[in-house]
């Protein structure tokens, strides 16, 4: 029976609703990911904008001919865009969150 008083004396009841969105609550972006976050809607939109002003040949184009008879909105051009802005975008969130965890580091050693 000791072990099981030993772990009754050790365990921790679990964290409440109101303190884990209190937690979740105090993560504030600093200005990278602010801007990582504004690029990459930008980016979003201007996939559209080039699917759109780019079109692919429609089903109907023949290969010899330099003529597209129909054309399509530019989907793989408009995945690729958004595909780039992600990593591109990605990379400099988690810069952005480096730099942040770096700050706070920081500011818990010169407290000290």
């Amino acid at each position: 029976m000791e072990l099981f008083e030993e772990i009754d004396s050790i365990k921790k009841d679990l964290p409440k609703v109101k303190s884990v969105s209190k937690e979740v609550n105090k993560i504030e972006l600093n200005i990278y990911q602010k801007i990582s976050i504004v690029i990459f809607l930008i980016c979003v939109f201007l996939g559209i904008f080039f699917g759109n002003l780019f079109p692919s040949c429609g089903a109907s184009y023949e290969v010899y001919s330099n003529y597209c008879e129909t054309t399509e909105f530019n989907v793989s051009l408009m995945i690729g865009i958004w595909f780039a802005s992600f990593i591109v975008c990605l990379l400099f969130f988690a810069l952005g969150h480096i730099i942040g965890l770096l700050s706070s580091i920081d500011n818990h050693l010169s407290k000290k």
